[in-house]
């Protein structure tokens, strides 16, 4: 007899056979096969069912508790942050950054720049030029003022309201958040949402996961956060729930929904960008994911009740062989729940 849905995971995930949570055991076993031969640069891989673990592997020396650099997933907890701020009244979206940095306003004033929002930024559509290959993370990592490089990048007219990704837009938005809360973003997502998600450090026990930070001990919004692939799958979870953890609701539903949606077209085709999630479907099945460099991933399938989460190496070519294996395994499993 199959499982019904498992609402809310406690502190630990529950585990049930593929077959338990509805999905036919040769899927999983070729997917593991599969991911087996050509995945090499794989750390972690994990499924999860109507709320229930129904396969995790590991390799290359980790295992449920290692955590790995989840590099620009981060920018999908930081929309979170930013929404959990909203709904608490420190933010609105509609702010414009000039009203929590007057000087992001220098420069010519052809640029524009009093016209940006915070939703702006989440949606990569600021116009800040900032090309993702012309080193900027480099030089800002070594500066010791990283919030006076940020507020001065020129801006691209052109580009403002259209996708332009760059890693920028969610720095700044943690400095935002920053100012509006008195809280580095750790701290109050420490406070906010990993607290309520039992999201905690590494093996060592710490309060918190590591987050990486400029010199002023800011954590960077674009990138940094590092995690283990089963509290990556926590946030995955809370939004395939509309933002409740339990009986709890962390995030409005509304901002659940926003983040979600194909706010913006990207430079891809048939691929959009919600507030920090990526949009696209695979065969006409709709899936919202957090995508960092090199193959991290948290994939929610909501018409599936399916979250799938990749660690990588991102020094690898595991991310490739990933994409074609995580689009293949929701397809094979959207024909058996149709009885294909």
């Amino acid at each position: 007899m199959g499982q019904t849905k498992n609402d809310f995971p406690a502190k630990q995930w529950m585990e049930v056979s593929p077959q338990e949570a509805g999905v036919n055991n040769p899927i999983i076993s070729d997917f593991h096969k599969e991911l087996e031969r050509r995945g090499k640069g794989v750390y972690a891989s994990l499924m999860i069912k109507k709320g229930f673990i129904i396969y995790e592997n590991y390799w290359n020396g980790f295992d449920r508790n290692t955590p790995g650099n989840v590099y620009s997933v981060t920018k999908s907890f930081v929309s979170t942050l930013i929404g959990i701020a909203i709904d608490q009244k420190y933010l609105n979206i509609g702010d414009p950054v000039a009203d929590h940095y007057e000087e992001f306003c220098a420069g010519p004033a052809e640029w524009y720049k009093e016209s940006i929002t915070i939703e702006n930024l989440l949606t990569m559509s600021s116009g800040i030029f900032c090309p993702t290959n012309a080193g900027f993370n480099n030089r800002m990592s070594i500066s010791q003022d990283e919030l006076n490089m940020l507020l001065r990048l020129p801006m691209d007219r052109g580009k403002i309201g259209k996708f332009s990704y760059n890693d920028a837009n969610y720095h700044l938005l943690s400095r935002i958040l920053y100012q509006a809360t008195g809280m580095r973003p750790v701290e109050f997502a420490q406070k906010a949402l990993f607290n309520k998600l039992n999201i905690m450090g590494a093996k060592n026990g710490e309060s918190y996961p590591k987050w990486e930070a400029d010199a002023q001990n800011i954590n960077y919004g674009g990138f940094g956060l590092w995690l283990c692939a089963r509290d990556m799958a926590k946030l995955g979870y809370l939004f395939m729930n509309d933002g409740c953890w339990g009986e709890e609701r962390l995030l409005s539903k509304e901002w659940v929904s926003q983040s979600i949606s194909p706010q913006i077209r990207t430079t891809q085709k048939d691929i959009y960008y919600g507030y920090g999630w990526w949009n696209r479907k695979i065969n006409g099945i709709p899936v919202f994911y957090a995508l960092g460099s090199g193959g991290q991933y948290i994939l929610c399938v909501p018409s599936l009740d399916l979250l799938i989460v990749f660690l990588c190496n991102r020094n690898s070519m595991a991310f490739r062989e990933v994409d074609c294996l995580w689009e293949n395994l929701i397809l094979d499993i959207s024909r058996g729940a149709e009885g294909i």
